[in-house]
């Protein structure tokens, strides 16, 4: 495999997603439903912060961007800052790019003994497109079953 110069990191906006947008709108009224409760003496406003922190957890978990090394696939979750997955490329039999059902775009990475479902749903098209070019210019077996040309 080919030596990488600098590690390389594929990302997107989070902030401009469905999810995020979602969850943003969520987030403020539950603001406002906890504002109005304790200015009315209710705890009703007590409930929205359990909801939305469930909804906020299942939300994120699939934000991850990816970063290539000259020997590994990191992916990390911005969110979530201290989940990361490290891939050693040796180990590494074949990635596919995928779409499960209901689910955002994955990088399905085959290794030796296991596989690995990353989900990123922030990364646009483009920035697919640019990692799939860099894990083939580095001689990684690549399936794309989402067509990213």
């Amino acid at each position: 495999m080919e030596n990488i110069k600098k590690n390389k990191v594929y990302t997107g906006n989070y902030f401009t997603t469905f999810k995020a947008i979602l969850l943003m709108l969520f987030f403020t009224f539950v603001c406002f439903d906890f504002i109005h409760g304790a200015i009315s003496g209710s705890a009703a406003g007590w409930v929205g912060f359990p909801i939305f922190f469930v909804l906020f957890s299942v939300l994120t978990f699939s934000m991850n961007y990816f970063i290539l090394t000259d020997k590994k696939l990191i992916a990390k979750n911005p969110i979530w800052f201290w989940r990361m997955t490290e891939i050693d490329f040796s180990s590494i039999t074949s990635v596919s790019i995928v779409q499960p059902a209901k689910s955002a775009i994955s990088l399905e990475v085959k290794m030796e003994r296991s596989t690995k479902l990353i989900p990123a749903s922030s990364l646009r098209d483009n920035t697919w497109k640019e990692l799939k070019a860099h894990l083939i210019k580095e001689n990684v077996v690549l399936y794309d079953k989402v067509g990213f040309e």
